[in-house]
Protein backbone atom coordinates (compact mmCIF):
# COMPACT_ATOMS: atom_id res chain seq x y z
CA UNK A 1 0.00 0.00 0.00
CA UNK A 2 1.37 3.29 -0.78
CA UNK A 3 2.11 5.86 1.44
CA UNK A 4 0.26 9.09 1.64
CA UNK A 5 3.20 11.19 0.32
CA UNK A 6 3.78 8.83 -2.57
CA UNK A 7 0.46 8.55 -3.55
CA UNK A 8 0.36 12.60 -3.82
CA UNK A 9 3.04 12.55 -5.78
CA UNK A 10 1.49 9.78 -7.93
CA UNK A 11 -1.42 12.00 -8.71
CA UNK A 12 0.26 14.84 -9.22
CA UNK A 13 2.54 13.15 -11.72
CA UNK A 14 -0.15 11.91 -13.58
CA UNK A 15 -1.59 15.78 -13.82
CA UNK A 16 1.73 16.87 -14.26
CA UNK A 17 2.38 14.61 -17.58
CA UNK A 18 -1.02 15.19 -18.68
CA UNK A 19 -1.30 11.23 -19.92
CA UNK A 20 -4.72 11.31 -19.85
CA UNK A 21 -4.97 13.04 -23.07
CA UNK A 22 -6.43 10.90 -25.91
CA UNK A 23 -3.85 12.00 -28.48
CA UNK A 24 -1.61 9.84 -26.01
CA UNK A 25 -3.56 6.95 -25.82
CA UNK A 26 -4.04 6.85 -29.64
CA UNK A 27 -0.17 7.03 -30.21
CA UNK A 28 -0.13 4.06 -27.43
CA UNK A 29 -2.71 2.21 -29.83
CA UNK A 30 -0.06 0.14 -31.65
CA UNK A 31 1.84 -2.02 -28.71
CA UNK A 32 -1.86 -2.54 -26.94
CA UNK A 33 -2.74 -4.50 -30.47
CA UNK A 34 1.00 -6.06 -30.43
CA UNK A 35 0.20 -6.86 -26.84
CA UNK A 36 -3.63 -8.99 -27.75
CA UNK A 37 -2.04 -10.56 -31.11
CA UNK A 38 1.51 -11.64 -28.75
CA UNK A 39 -0.15 -13.19 -25.89
CA UNK A 40 -3.41 -13.92 -27.79
CA UNK A 41 -5.88 -12.43 -25.54
CA UNK A 42 -9.32 -10.96 -26.40
CA UNK A 43 -8.47 -7.71 -24.40
CA UNK A 44 -5.63 -5.36 -23.42
CA UNK A 45 -5.54 -2.53 -21.53
CA UNK A 46 -3.20 0.27 -21.22
CA UNK A 47 -4.47 1.98 -18.03
CA UNK A 48 -3.61 5.00 -15.79
CA UNK A 49 -4.96 4.91 -12.33
CA UNK A 50 -5.53 8.20 -10.71
CA UNK A 51 -7.25 8.65 -7.12
CA UNK A 52 -10.90 8.02 -7.94
CA UNK A 53 -10.84 5.78 -11.19
CA UNK A 54 -9.04 3.40 -13.43
CA UNK A 55 -8.86 5.38 -17.32
CA UNK A 56 -8.35 3.12 -20.15
CA UNK A 57 -6.44 5.29 -22.15
CA UNK A 58 -5.64 2.78 -24.96
CA UNK A 59 -7.36 -0.64 -25.13
CA UNK A 60 -8.39 -3.38 -27.20
CA UNK A 61 -11.54 -5.26 -26.62
CA UNK A 62 -14.12 -3.95 -23.62
CA UNK A 63 -15.04 -1.15 -25.46
CA UNK A 64 -17.80 0.25 -23.91
CA UNK A 65 -15.52 0.05 -20.53
CA UNK A 66 -13.31 3.08 -20.54
CA UNK A 67 -13.60 4.30 -16.79
CA UNK A 68 -13.89 2.17 -13.65
CA UNK A 69 -14.29 3.11 -10.15
CA UNK A 70 -11.26 2.84 -8.37
CA UNK A 71 -12.67 0.27 -5.99
CA UNK A 72 -13.07 -2.05 -8.38
CA UNK A 73 -10.00 -1.24 -10.30
CA UNK A 74 -7.72 -4.44 -10.52
CA UNK A 75 -4.94 -2.02 -12.30
CA UNK A 76 -4.70 -0.04 -8.94
CA UNK A 77 -3.69 -3.46 -7.24
CA UNK A 78 -0.90 -3.95 -9.80
CA UNK A 79 0.71 -0.25 -9.72
CA UNK A 80 1.94 -1.04 -6.29
CA UNK A 81 3.23 -4.41 -6.97
CA UNK A 82 7.22 -4.80 -7.91
CA UNK A 83 6.86 -6.93 -11.07
CA UNK A 84 4.11 -8.67 -12.95
CA UNK A 85 0.67 -9.22 -11.10
CA UNK A 86 -0.61 -11.95 -12.66
CA UNK A 87 -3.82 -14.06 -11.42
CA UNK A 88 -4.91 -17.30 -12.93
CA UNK A 89 -8.81 -17.15 -12.27
CA UNK A 90 -10.02 -13.72 -10.66
CA UNK A 91 -13.33 -15.38 -9.26
CA UNK A 92 -10.88 -17.55 -7.28
CA UNK A 93 -9.49 -14.79 -5.71
CA UNK A 94 -10.95 -13.02 -2.97
CA UNK A 95 -9.84 -9.53 -3.86
CA UNK A 96 -11.50 -10.05 -6.74
CA UNK A 97 -14.15 -12.79 -6.38
CA UNK A 98 -16.71 -9.90 -6.16
CA UNK A 99 -15.81 -7.08 -8.65
CA UNK A 100 -18.49 -7.11 -11.23
CA UNK A 101 -16.21 -7.36 -14.04
CA UNK A 102 -15.71 -11.14 -12.62
CA UNK A 103 -19.54 -11.56 -11.77
CA UNK A 104 -21.18 -9.75 -14.44
CA UNK A 105 -21.65 -10.44 -18.03
CA UNK A 106 -17.55 -9.84 -18.93
CA UNK A 107 -17.33 -13.10 -17.09
CA UNK A 108 -13.56 -11.70 -16.59
CA UNK A 109 -11.08 -14.39 -15.49
CA UNK A 110 -7.40 -14.16 -16.15
CA UNK A 111 -5.48 -11.25 -15.63
CA UNK A 112 -1.83 -10.11 -16.05
CA UNK A 113 -0.76 -6.56 -15.32
CA UNK A 114 3.10 -5.00 -15.99
CA UNK A 115 3.50 -1.62 -13.69
CA UNK A 116 3.88 1.60 -15.82
CA UNK A 117 6.88 2.88 -13.55
CA UNK A 118 8.52 5.89 -14.70
CA UNK A 119 12.47 6.28 -14.37
CA UNK A 120 11.68 8.02 -10.98
CA UNK A 121 9.81 4.68 -9.89
CA UNK A 122 6.54 5.72 -9.82
CA UNK A 123 3.91 3.84 -11.05
CA UNK A 124 1.12 5.56 -13.55
CA UNK A 125 -0.94 2.26 -14.40
CA UNK A 126 -0.30 -0.82 -15.83
CA UNK A 127 -0.55 -2.63 -19.27
CA UNK A 128 -2.69 -5.82 -18.44
CA UNK A 129 -3.65 -8.34 -20.09
CA UNK A 130 -7.03 -9.98 -19.82
CA UNK A 131 -8.92 -13.10 -21.01
CA UNK A 132 -12.29 -15.23 -19.71
CA UNK A 133 -10.78 -18.04 -19.13
CA UNK A 134 -8.10 -18.93 -16.69
CA UNK A 135 -4.75 -19.11 -17.68
CA UNK A 136 -0.95 -18.53 -16.80
CA UNK A 137 1.92 -16.95 -18.52
CA UNK A 138 5.21 -18.66 -18.39
CA UNK A 139 8.70 -17.13 -17.09
CA UNK A 140 9.29 -15.70 -21.07
CA UNK A 141 6.14 -14.35 -21.41
CA UNK A 142 6.13 -12.48 -18.52
CA UNK A 143 9.35 -10.84 -19.09
CA UNK A 144 7.92 -9.88 -22.73
CA UNK A 145 5.17 -8.68 -21.14
CA UNK A 146 7.42 -6.12 -18.77
CA UNK A 147 9.27 -5.17 -21.92
CA UNK A 148 5.90 -4.19 -23.70
CA UNK A 149 5.59 -2.08 -20.14
CA UNK A 150 8.58 -0.37 -20.21
CA UNK A 151 8.42 0.27 -24.13
CA UNK A 152 4.91 2.11 -23.24
CA UNK A 153 7.11 3.98 -20.49
CA UNK A 154 9.49 4.79 -22.87
CA UNK A 155 6.38 6.66 -25.70
CA UNK A 156 5.03 8.11 -22.98
CA UNK A 157 7.87 9.97 -21.59
CA UNK A 158 9.24 10.49 -25.00
CA UNK A 159 5.93 12.22 -25.88
CA UNK A 160 5.34 14.17 -22.71
CA UNK A 161 9.27 15.32 -23.21
CA UNK A 162 8.73 16.91 -26.58
CA UNK A 163 8.95 21.08 -26.11
CA UNK A 164 10.11 20.65 -22.53
CA UNK A 165 13.92 20.12 -23.35
CA UNK A 166 15.68 22.85 -24.42
CA UNK A 167 17.55 22.45 -27.76
CA UNK A 168 20.83 24.32 -27.65
CA UNK A 169 21.61 22.76 -23.65
CA UNK A 170 19.52 19.72 -23.94
CA UNK A 171 18.53 20.52 -20.79
CA UNK A 172 14.77 20.29 -19.20
CA UNK A 173 13.06 23.73 -19.70
CA UNK A 174 11.11 26.22 -18.44
CA UNK A 175 7.68 24.54 -19.62
CA UNK A 176 9.23 21.62 -17.88
CA UNK A 177 10.53 23.19 -14.69
CA UNK A 178 6.85 24.45 -13.89
CA UNK A 179 5.51 20.69 -14.49
CA UNK A 180 7.86 19.89 -12.10
CA UNK A 181 6.85 22.38 -9.52
CA UNK A 182 3.40 21.10 -10.18
CA UNK A 183 4.43 17.75 -9.05
CA UNK A 184 6.60 19.12 -5.70
CA UNK A 185 3.35 21.20 -5.30
CA UNK A 186 1.34 17.75 -4.09
CA UNK A 187 3.87 16.19 -2.17
CA UNK A 188 4.38 16.07 1.45
CA UNK A 189 5.17 19.69 2.95
CA UNK A 190 7.49 18.61 5.31
CA UNK A 191 10.63 20.34 3.65
CA UNK A 192 11.73 23.54 3.41
CA UNK A 193 12.48 24.31 -0.68
CA UNK A 194 14.24 26.84 -1.79
CA UNK A 195 14.05 28.36 -6.04
CA UNK A 196 16.97 29.53 -7.53
CA UNK A 197 17.05 31.56 -10.53
CA UNK A 198 20.61 32.54 -12.55
CA UNK A 199 21.40 34.91 -14.72
CA UNK A 200 24.49 34.33 -16.99
CA UNK A 201 25.15 36.09 -19.50
CA UNK A 202 24.17 39.74 -20.17
CA UNK A 203 21.39 39.25 -23.52
CA UNK A 204 22.70 42.42 -25.15
CA UNK A 205 26.81 41.46 -25.26
CA UNK A 206 25.39 37.76 -26.23
CA UNK A 207 23.07 39.10 -28.96
CA UNK A 208 25.84 41.26 -29.97
CA UNK A 209 28.29 38.36 -30.35
CA UNK A 210 25.65 36.42 -32.41
CA UNK A 211 25.37 39.35 -35.11
CA UNK A 212 29.13 39.45 -35.20
CA UNK A 213 30.35 35.32 -34.66
CA UNK A 214 26.96 33.67 -35.90
CA UNK A 215 24.97 32.03 -33.25
CA UNK A 216 27.09 28.28 -33.52
CA UNK A 217 29.56 29.91 -31.33
CA UNK A 218 27.07 31.75 -29.07
CA UNK A 219 25.24 28.00 -28.48
CA UNK A 220 28.56 26.52 -27.50
CA UNK A 221 28.88 29.59 -25.25
CA UNK A 222 25.82 28.93 -23.63
CA UNK A 223 26.29 25.27 -23.38
CA UNK A 224 29.34 25.80 -21.92
CA UNK A 225 27.87 27.54 -19.21
CA UNK A 226 25.71 24.96 -18.75
CA UNK A 227 27.63 22.23 -18.31
CA UNK A 228 29.34 24.51 -15.31
CA UNK A 229 26.30 24.79 -13.81
CA UNK A 230 25.23 21.04 -13.89
CA UNK A 231 28.70 20.09 -12.53
CA UNK A 232 28.14 22.28 -9.61
CA UNK A 233 24.27 21.41 -9.17
CA UNK A 234 23.69 18.35 -10.70
CA UNK A 235 24.19 15.85 -8.36
CA UNK A 236 22.13 17.82 -5.42
CA UNK A 237 19.34 19.17 -7.76
CA UNK A 238 17.87 18.98 -11.41
CA UNK A 239 19.25 21.88 -13.31
CA UNK A 240 16.44 23.44 -15.82
CA UNK A 241 17.79 25.97 -19.15
CA UNK A 242 14.34 28.44 -18.77
CA UNK A 243 15.31 31.44 -20.61
CA UNK A 244 18.19 32.13 -23.58
CA UNK A 245 20.57 33.09 -20.34
CA UNK A 246 19.05 31.71 -17.61
CA UNK A 247 19.24 28.58 -15.41
CA UNK A 248 16.75 27.66 -12.77
CA UNK A 249 16.73 24.65 -9.98
CA UNK A 250 15.09 24.14 -6.51
CA UNK A 251 17.35 23.01 -3.18
CA UNK A 252 15.73 21.21 -0.89
CA UNK A 253 16.37 21.64 2.79
CA UNK A 254 19.34 24.37 2.68
CA UNK A 255 19.27 27.25 5.21
CA UNK A 256 19.55 30.63 3.97
CA UNK A 257 23.65 30.11 4.88
CA UNK A 258 24.10 27.04 3.17
CA UNK A 259 22.48 28.55 -0.09
CA UNK A 260 24.44 31.47 -0.09
CA UNK A 261 27.53 29.79 0.33
CA UNK A 262 26.50 27.24 -2.39
CA UNK A 263 25.69 30.51 -4.93
CA UNK A 264 28.65 32.26 -3.45
CA UNK A 265 30.76 29.05 -4.60
CA UNK A 266 28.50 28.42 -8.15
CA UNK A 267 29.37 32.54 -9.07
CA UNK A 268 33.52 31.96 -8.48
CA UNK A 269 33.11 29.18 -11.03
CA UNK A 270 30.64 30.48 -13.38
CA UNK A 271 32.53 34.16 -13.50
CA UNK A 272 35.91 32.25 -14.99
CA UNK A 273 36.53 33.33 -18.61
CA UNK A 274 34.62 31.50 -21.18
CA UNK A 275 36.03 31.37 -24.94
CA UNK A 276 33.39 32.59 -28.15
CA UNK A 277 34.76 32.01 -31.16
CA UNK A 278 38.81 33.02 -30.29
CA UNK A 279 37.42 35.81 -28.02
CA UNK A 280 37.08 35.08 -24.05
CA UNK A 281 34.22 36.13 -22.77
CA UNK A 282 33.17 36.83 -18.83
CA UNK A 283 30.35 35.62 -17.28
CA UNK A 284 27.97 37.33 -15.23
CA UNK A 285 26.38 35.83 -11.86
CA UNK A 286 23.23 37.38 -11.01
CA UNK A 287 20.73 34.95 -8.89
CA UNK A 288 17.14 35.52 -7.32
CA UNK A 289 16.51 33.25 -4.89
CA UNK A 290 12.79 32.60 -3.14
CA UNK A 291 12.22 30.18 -0.43
CA UNK A 292 8.72 28.13 -0.28
CA UNK A 293 6.91 25.15 0.41
CA UNK A 294 5.79 22.76 -1.60
CA UNK A 295 1.83 23.88 -1.61
CA UNK A 296 0.22 24.33 -5.41
CA UNK A 297 -0.19 28.13 -4.53
CA UNK A 298 3.46 28.77 -3.64
CA UNK A 299 5.28 26.43 -6.52
CA UNK A 300 2.90 27.78 -9.56
CA UNK A 301 3.93 31.67 -8.24
CA UNK A 302 7.84 30.67 -7.42
CA UNK A 303 9.29 31.59 -11.14
CA UNK A 304 7.52 34.96 -10.62
CA UNK A 305 8.73 35.54 -7.39
CA UNK A 306 12.29 34.27 -8.33
CA UNK A 307 12.76 36.64 -11.98
CA UNK A 308 11.60 39.36 -9.20
CA UNK A 309 14.41 38.03 -6.91
CA UNK A 310 16.82 38.27 -10.09
CA UNK A 311 16.14 41.41 -11.67
CA UNK A 312 16.68 43.70 -8.31
CA UNK A 313 20.13 41.86 -8.50
CA UNK A 314 20.58 43.10 -12.00
CA UNK A 315 19.08 46.24 -11.22
CA UNK A 316 21.64 46.35 -8.25
CA UNK A 317 24.74 44.47 -10.11
CA UNK A 318 24.07 42.16 -7.02
CA UNK A 319 25.49 38.82 -7.04
CA UNK A 320 22.19 37.38 -4.99
CA UNK A 321 18.94 39.09 -4.19
CA UNK A 322 16.22 37.49 -2.04
CA UNK A 323 12.86 37.62 -2.74
CA UNK A 324 11.11 40.55 -1.10
CA UNK A 325 7.78 40.78 -0.67
CA UNK A 326 7.12 44.86 -0.67
CA UNK A 327 9.51 44.98 -3.82
CA UNK A 328 6.82 42.77 -5.14
CA UNK A 329 3.90 44.99 -3.81
CA UNK A 330 5.63 48.38 -5.19
CA UNK A 331 6.06 45.87 -8.99
CA UNK A 332 2.51 44.92 -8.91
CA UNK A 333 1.03 48.25 -7.74
CA UNK A 334 2.73 49.52 -10.72
CA UNK A 335 1.70 47.06 -12.92
CA UNK A 336 -1.75 48.41 -11.70
CA UNK A 337 -1.59 52.09 -12.37
CA UNK A 338 -0.52 50.69 -16.11
CA UNK A 339 -3.25 49.18 -16.46
CA UNK A 340 -6.10 51.08 -14.56
CA UNK A 341 -4.59 54.60 -16.20
CA UNK A 342 -6.99 54.10 -19.16
CA UNK A 343 -9.75 53.97 -17.51
CA UNK A 344 -9.11 56.67 -15.05
CA UNK A 345 -8.48 58.99 -18.22
CA UNK A 346 -12.17 58.49 -19.44
CA UNK A 347 -13.76 58.69 -15.99
CA UNK A 348 -12.05 61.82 -15.38
CA UNK A 349 -9.99 60.77 -12.32
CA UNK A 350 -7.18 63.14 -13.94
CA UNK A 351 -6.91 66.17 -13.17
CA UNK A 352 -4.20 69.62 -13.59
CA UNK A 353 -3.38 71.79 -11.26
CA UNK A 354 -1.14 74.87 -11.41
CA UNK A 355 2.20 76.10 -9.71
CA UNK A 356 2.15 80.00 -10.00
CA UNK A 357 6.25 81.06 -11.07
CA UNK A 358 7.33 84.33 -10.36
CA UNK A 359 9.48 86.96 -11.77
CA UNK A 360 12.46 88.08 -9.49
CA UNK A 361 12.68 91.51 -10.36
CA UNK A 362 9.31 92.40 -9.63
CA UNK A 363 7.79 89.62 -7.33
CA UNK A 364 4.97 88.90 -9.61
CA UNK A 365 4.04 85.36 -11.29
CA UNK A 366 4.48 85.52 -14.86
CA UNK A 367 3.21 81.49 -15.45
CA UNK A 368 2.14 78.66 -14.08
CA UNK A 369 3.64 75.07 -14.67
CA UNK A 370 0.61 72.81 -15.42
CA UNK A 371 0.86 69.88 -13.11
CA UNK A 372 -1.23 65.97 -13.53
CA UNK A 373 -2.43 64.47 -10.41
CA UNK A 374 -4.51 61.14 -10.17
CA UNK A 375 -7.18 60.15 -7.58
CA UNK A 376 -7.46 56.78 -8.35
CA UNK A 377 -10.83 55.58 -6.77
CA UNK A 378 -8.95 52.85 -4.67
CA UNK A 379 -5.62 53.89 -4.34
CA UNK A 380 -6.66 57.34 -3.25
CA UNK A 381 -4.36 60.33 -4.33
CA UNK A 382 -1.04 58.84 -6.48
CA UNK A 383 1.98 61.07 -6.74
CA UNK A 384 3.15 62.10 -10.09
CA UNK A 385 6.52 61.11 -9.40
CA UNK A 386 5.00 57.49 -9.51
CA UNK A 387 2.78 57.32 -12.02
CA UNK A 388 4.22 59.33 -14.30
CA UNK A 389 7.50 57.32 -14.67
CA UNK A 390 5.10 53.86 -15.42
CA UNK A 391 2.91 55.56 -18.01
CA UNK A 392 6.05 57.21 -19.68
CA UNK A 393 7.02 52.96 -20.34
CA UNK A 394 2.93 52.75 -21.71
CA UNK A 395 1.64 53.22 -24.84
CA UNK A 396 -1.21 55.71 -22.91
CA UNK A 397 1.30 58.28 -22.53
CA UNK A 398 1.33 60.14 -25.57
CA UNK A 399 -2.74 59.70 -25.20
CA UNK A 400 -2.60 61.06 -21.82
CA UNK A 401 0.05 63.99 -22.94
CA UNK A 402 -2.55 65.03 -25.19
CA UNK A 403 -5.02 65.20 -22.95
CA UNK A 404 -3.16 67.82 -20.57
CA UNK A 405 -1.95 70.07 -24.22
CA UNK A 406 -5.53 70.31 -24.66
CA UNK A 407 -6.67 71.23 -20.73
CA UNK A 408 -3.95 73.32 -20.67
CA UNK A 409 -4.32 75.61 -23.62
CA UNK A 410 -8.14 75.97 -23.01
CA UNK A 411 -7.18 77.03 -19.49
CA UNK A 412 -4.29 79.61 -20.97
CA UNK A 413 -7.22 80.96 -23.32
CA UNK A 414 -9.55 81.54 -20.64
CA UNK A 415 -6.84 83.00 -18.52
CA UNK A 416 -6.49 85.98 -21.32
CA UNK A 417 -9.52 87.31 -20.58
CA UNK A 418 -8.93 87.93 -16.85
CA UNK A 419 -4.92 87.63 -16.83
CA UNK A 420 -3.62 89.39 -20.40
CA UNK A 421 -0.05 87.41 -20.90
CA UNK A 422 -0.44 84.74 -18.07
CA UNK A 423 1.36 82.08 -19.68
CA UNK A 424 1.26 78.17 -18.91
CA UNK A 425 4.10 75.63 -19.11
CA UNK A 426 3.71 72.05 -19.64
CA UNK A 427 5.68 68.79 -18.93
CA UNK A 428 6.22 66.70 -22.70
CA UNK A 429 7.97 63.60 -22.52
CA UNK A 430 10.15 62.02 -24.63
CA UNK A 431 7.88 59.05 -25.98
CA UNK A 432 5.31 62.51 -27.03
CA UNK A 433 7.81 63.23 -29.51
CA UNK A 434 7.08 59.72 -31.38
CA UNK A 435 4.37 61.43 -32.70
CA UNK A 436 5.30 63.11 -35.47
CA UNK A 437 1.75 65.42 -35.28
CA UNK A 438 2.44 66.78 -32.09
CA UNK A 439 3.12 70.49 -32.79
CA UNK A 440 0.65 70.24 -35.83
CA UNK A 441 -1.80 69.25 -33.38
CA UNK A 442 -0.68 71.26 -30.56
CA UNK A 443 -1.02 74.67 -33.25
CA UNK A 444 -4.44 73.65 -34.20
CA UNK A 445 -5.30 73.74 -30.62
CA UNK A 446 -3.90 77.28 -30.38
CA UNK A 447 -5.58 78.73 -33.08
CA UNK A 448 -8.83 77.00 -32.35
CA UNK A 449 -8.71 79.12 -29.07
CA UNK A 450 -7.24 81.98 -30.20
CA UNK A 451 -3.72 81.83 -28.17
CA UNK A 452 -0.88 83.38 -28.93
CA UNK A 453 1.90 80.75 -29.31
CA UNK A 454 4.46 83.07 -26.69
CA UNK A 455 1.72 82.39 -24.02
CA UNK A 456 2.47 78.33 -24.35
CA UNK A 457 6.10 77.17 -22.95
CA UNK A 458 6.78 73.40 -23.59
CA UNK A 459 9.68 71.61 -20.27
CA UNK A 460 11.29 68.70 -21.52
CA UNK A 461 14.06 67.03 -19.79
CA UNK A 462 17.87 67.45 -20.43
CA UNK A 463 19.91 64.36 -21.85
CA UNK A 464 20.82 62.40 -25.19
CA UNK A 465 17.13 60.99 -25.13
CA UNK A 466 16.65 63.56 -27.86
CA UNK A 467 19.20 61.28 -30.27
CA UNK A 468 16.98 58.47 -29.93
CA UNK A 469 14.10 60.44 -30.84
CA UNK A 470 14.96 61.93 -34.61
CA UNK A 471 11.33 63.44 -34.95
CA UNK A 472 11.57 65.80 -31.46
CA UNK A 473 14.08 68.30 -32.94
CA UNK A 474 12.33 69.46 -35.76
CA UNK A 475 9.06 70.03 -33.81
CA UNK A 476 10.61 71.70 -31.39
CA UNK A 477 12.39 74.23 -33.88
CA UNK A 478 9.16 74.43 -35.36
CA UNK A 479 7.40 75.39 -31.86
CA UNK A 480 10.39 77.79 -31.12
CA UNK A 481 9.97 79.63 -34.54
CA UNK A 482 6.22 79.99 -33.77
CA UNK A 483 7.13 81.81 -30.66
CA UNK A 484 6.12 78.29 -28.49
CA UNK A 485 8.68 78.67 -25.15
CA UNK A 486 11.23 75.86 -24.86
CA UNK A 487 12.32 75.22 -21.46
CA UNK A 488 15.19 72.31 -20.12
CA UNK A 489 13.68 70.84 -16.81
CA UNK A 490 15.49 69.31 -14.07
CA UNK A 491 19.10 71.22 -14.94
CA UNK A 492 21.57 70.36 -13.35
CA UNK A 493 20.18 66.50 -12.17
CA UNK A 494 22.01 64.61 -15.23
CA UNK A 495 23.19 65.42 -18.00
CA UNK A 496 23.81 69.53 -17.49
CA UNK A 497 25.85 70.32 -20.89
CA UNK A 498 25.56 73.60 -22.29
CA UNK A 499 27.08 72.19 -25.14
CA UNK A 500 24.46 69.92 -26.15
CA UNK A 501 21.86 72.77 -25.19
CA UNK A 502 22.61 74.47 -28.28
CA UNK A 503 21.24 71.65 -30.56
CA UNK A 504 18.30 72.62 -28.84
CA UNK A 505 16.38 76.01 -29.54
CA UNK A 506 15.37 76.86 -25.85
CA UNK A 507 14.79 79.73 -24.33
CA UNK A 508 14.50 78.90 -20.59
CA UNK A 509 16.80 76.66 -18.32
CA UNK A 510 14.86 75.58 -15.05
CA UNK A 511 17.73 74.97 -12.56
CA UNK A 512 16.98 71.65 -10.67
CA UNK A 513 15.70 71.71 -7.27
CA UNK A 514 18.20 68.95 -5.99
CA UNK A 515 20.62 72.23 -6.25
CA UNK A 516 18.00 74.93 -5.09
CA UNK A 517 17.32 72.99 -1.93
CA UNK A 518 19.99 74.03 0.72
CA UNK A 519 21.09 76.25 -1.28
CA UNK A 520 21.96 78.74 1.75
CA UNK A 521 24.02 75.88 3.57
CA UNK A 522 25.87 74.51 0.73
CA UNK A 523 29.00 76.15 -0.80
CA UNK A 524 28.95 73.55 -3.53
CA UNK A 525 25.23 74.08 -4.29
CA UNK A 526 26.05 77.95 -4.55
CA UNK A 527 28.88 77.87 -6.65
CA UNK A 528 27.19 75.39 -8.60
CA UNK A 529 23.64 77.60 -9.16
CA UNK A 530 26.23 80.95 -9.35
CA UNK A 531 28.07 79.53 -12.49
CA UNK A 532 24.52 78.14 -13.93
CA UNK A 533 22.83 81.57 -13.54
CA UNK A 534 26.11 83.75 -15.20
CA UNK A 535 26.62 81.41 -18.00
CA UNK A 536 22.87 81.18 -18.55
CA UNK A 537 22.83 85.06 -18.76
CA UNK A 538 25.73 84.92 -21.00
CA UNK A 539 24.06 82.39 -23.93
CA UNK A 540 21.18 84.71 -23.97
CA UNK A 541 18.59 81.72 -21.86
CA UNK A 542 16.46 82.69 -18.47
CA UNK A 543 16.71 80.56 -15.95
CA UNK A 544 13.92 79.79 -13.21
CA UNK A 545 14.64 78.63 -9.88
CA UNK A 546 12.36 75.04 -8.93
CA UNK A 547 11.58 73.92 -5.23
CA UNK A 548 12.66 77.05 -3.89
CA UNK A 549 11.39 76.98 -0.09
CA UNK A 550 13.05 79.05 1.86
CA UNK A 551 13.68 82.90 2.03
CA UNK A 552 17.47 82.82 2.34
CA UNK A 553 16.83 80.93 -1.11
CA UNK A 554 15.26 82.94 -2.70
CA UNK A 555 17.45 85.96 -1.63
CA UNK A 556 20.59 85.24 -3.10
CA UNK A 557 19.19 83.72 -5.98
CA UNK A 558 17.82 87.43 -6.37
CA UNK A 559 21.43 88.41 -5.90
CA UNK A 560 22.96 86.44 -8.51
CA UNK A 561 20.20 87.53 -11.25
CA UNK A 562 17.96 85.03 -11.45
CA UNK A 563 15.34 85.52 -13.83
CA UNK A 564 11.87 83.55 -11.73
CA UNK A 565 11.39 81.22 -9.25
CA UNK A 566 8.96 78.65 -8.39
CA UNK A 567 8.64 76.43 -5.10
CA UNK A 568 6.05 76.39 -2.14
CA UNK A 569 7.93 79.57 -0.56
CA UNK A 570 6.37 81.16 -3.29
CA UNK A 571 3.32 79.72 -3.95
CA UNK A 572 2.33 75.26 -3.56
CA UNK A 573 0.46 73.56 -6.64
CA UNK A 574 -3.29 74.92 -6.91
CA UNK A 575 -6.21 74.72 -8.96
CA UNK A 576 -7.12 77.17 -11.74
CA UNK A 577 -9.55 79.74 -9.65
CA UNK A 578 -6.86 80.13 -6.87
CA UNK A 579 -4.40 81.13 -9.21
CA UNK A 580 -6.55 83.35 -10.93
CA UNK A 581 -7.50 85.16 -7.29
CA UNK A 582 -3.76 84.97 -6.28
CA UNK A 583 -2.55 86.78 -10.27
CA UNK A 584 -5.27 89.30 -9.49
CA UNK A 585 -4.06 90.15 -5.81
CA UNK A 586 -0.38 90.54 -6.90
CA UNK A 587 -1.10 92.61 -9.72
CA UNK A 588 -3.22 95.12 -7.64
CA UNK A 589 -0.28 95.91 -5.41
CA UNK A 590 0.22 96.35 -1.56
CA UNK A 591 -3.11 98.53 -0.82
CA UNK A 592 -5.45 95.73 -2.72
CA UNK A 593 -3.64 92.79 -0.56
CA UNK A 594 -4.23 95.11 2.65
Amino acid sequence: MLDRSQELERIALIEALNVLDPALGRALDPITELAAFTFDVPIALISIVDSEAQHSISRVGLDSVVRVERQWSICACAIESHAVLQVEDLSQDPRFADNPAVTGPEHLRFYAGAPLVTRGGIALGALCLIDRKPRVLGEDETRQLQTLARLVVNQMELRMSVGRRDAVSGLPNRQQFQSDLGVLGRQDGGHQYTGVLLDVFDLQSTTDAGQVLGLKPVESLLRQASLRVQDMIGEIAQVYHVAATRFGFVLRDHSHEQVEELLDRLRERMRRPLMVGSIPMSPQFHAGVCAFHPEPEQTADLLRKCLVAMHHALQTDACVCWYSKDRDEYLRRRYRLASDAGRGLSQDQFTLVYQPRFDLSDGLPVSAEALLRWTHPSLGPVSPAEFIPVLECTALMPTLSRWVVEQAVQQAARWQTLLPGFAVSLNLSPRDFDDEHLWQRMAERLQMYGLPPSLIEVEITEGQWLHSHPAALPQLRAMAAAGVRVAIDDFGSGYSNFGYLAEVPISHIKIDRSLITGLADSRTARLKVDAIIRLAEQLGYRTVAEGVEHEAELELLRAWGCDEAQGFHLARPMRAEAVTQLVLACRAGPLADA
